[in-house]
């Protein structure tokens, strides 16, 4: 028989104790590896929420709230408990039905029971006819215009965005605030300032915002929907840029020249890439610069679309975020099929544009392949910076 002492013991080195965050910020301090202990146990604490549910069921939650708001405000106008001839009660009833909606949700967030989604749904629609209903009264006392109705979604979103903690309508909120004022631009004069340069101031505070949110990393999660809504903002406000030929505003003949929007959008995407490739250190890699190079051709072509949905799948791959990635997915033939098709070229010459993509595509491709860009992670650039210090400034190798 075998020696016992010789026998093999049970491995335990594949399940190691566990470190709880707590513990890991106490190691981390008494290394001096952080500053201040109680910034980062602040910050965590901010960060911790409770498991999100899959997107399909918030867009289906959406939904189902949005339809069940139109019946509630059906019903209650066939009750006569709205009346649209009084703003001033339709004021006082939008405060009840926040309130409510505010205080059903706050009493039900931690229930664990298959009851709490009946009730979120409820909040949900108490919340959204509360919204309506103050947005009419105060518009019925400042005016009807695209402006009052901006500035009183701003005014009852901002007002409610802390304290109704739902992520679907903070996101649906937000949306409806960024899409009012894009139209507000489009449509009203009423801003003072000329049409072209309102679209790009809007996408470059969009673009700013946007990119804050989502890539500083001490942004609390209670933004995250609203930078979720900045992302689709963006993507319609660039598809009303690059579809003025087919929709024409509505009978109302407008051309925004996209040449600030391509210089913005190509800068953001070439900063992204160089933070997705790990910072300024990887800067001289040559994927870099391919990409680099990739993002300032889009630029010349006049493709904002392109450079967006390029954009997003570089983040959402990045930070391995499927919603981005499957956006800038989605994105991409639709800015790829208005690209071609404002083309103020002959049916024959776009399908040779189309043919020649096609074939740069695939070169690429099978470039990205034979490079090994496809399949190997990138070099460390401690590496590059030992061998540039070893070098000592020499240009060749041996």
């Amino acid at each position: 028989m075998s020696d016992p002492d010789t026998m093999p013991q049970q491995d335990t080195s594949q399940s190691p104790n566990r470190m709880t965050a707590a513990e890991l910020v106490e190691h981390l301090a008494d290394k001096s590896l952080i500053p201040d202990r109680d910034d980062v146990n602040s910050f965590i604490l901010d960060q911790d929420q409770a498991p999100d549910i899959p997107i399909y069921l918030k867009i289906l939650s959406g939904i189902g709230a949005f339809i069940a708001c139109i019946c509630f405000i059906g019903f209650l106008i066939l009750i006569e408990i709205i009346n649209f001839n009084n703003a001033a009660g339709a004021l006082v009833t939008s405060i009840i039905f926040i309130a409510s909606a505010i205080g059903l949700y706050t009493l039900t967030a931690d229930d664990s029971t298959m009851g709490k989604n009946f009730f979120l749904q409820i909040s949900f629609a108490l919340m959204g006819t509360g919204k309506f209903l103050f947005i009419f009264a105060t518009v019925e006392w400042f005016g009807e215009s695209l402006l009052a109705i901006a500035l009183s979604s701003f005014l009852i979103t901002a007002l409610t965005y802390p304290f109704y903690r739902l992520h679907v309508e903070r996101f649906m909120s937000s949306c409806g605030v960024l899409i009012v004022l894009l139209l507000n631009i489009l449509w009203e004069d009423e801003l003072g300032l000329p049409i072209d340069i309102a679209f790009n101031l809007f996408l470059l505070l969009q673009l700013v915002s946007a990119g804050f949110l989502l890539i500083y990393p001490k942004v609390p999660a209670l933004f995250q929907p609203l930078s979720q809504a900045l992302i689709v903002s963006l993507a319609i406000s660039v598809l009303f840029l690059s579809s003025h030929n087919e929709f024409d505003y509505l009978d109302s003949p407008l051309f925004i020249s996209p040449f600030i929007s391509n210089i913005m959008f190509a800068t953001s995407l070439v900063l992204l890439i160089i933070w997705a490739a790990g910072g300024k250190e990887y800067i001289k890699r040559e994927p870099v610069i391919v990409g680099i190079i990739g993002s300032i051709f889009l630029a010349i072509l006049s493709a904002p679309g392109i450079l967006l949905s390029l954009g997003l799948m570089v983040f959402g791959y990045a930070r391995h975020d499927r919603l981005f990635t499957l956006l800038g997915f989605l994105l991409l033939p639709i800015f790829l099929w208005l690209y071609y098709y404002n083309l103020d070229i002959t049916l024959l010459e776009k399908s040779i544009v189309l043919v020649a993509s096609g074939g740069v595509m695939v070169a690429g491709k099978f470039y990205l392949k034979f490079r090994g860009w496809d399949r190997t992670r990138p070099q460390i650039p401690d590496e590059d910076v030992r061998a540039g210090d070893t070098a000592k400034g020499e240009t060749t190798c041996a």
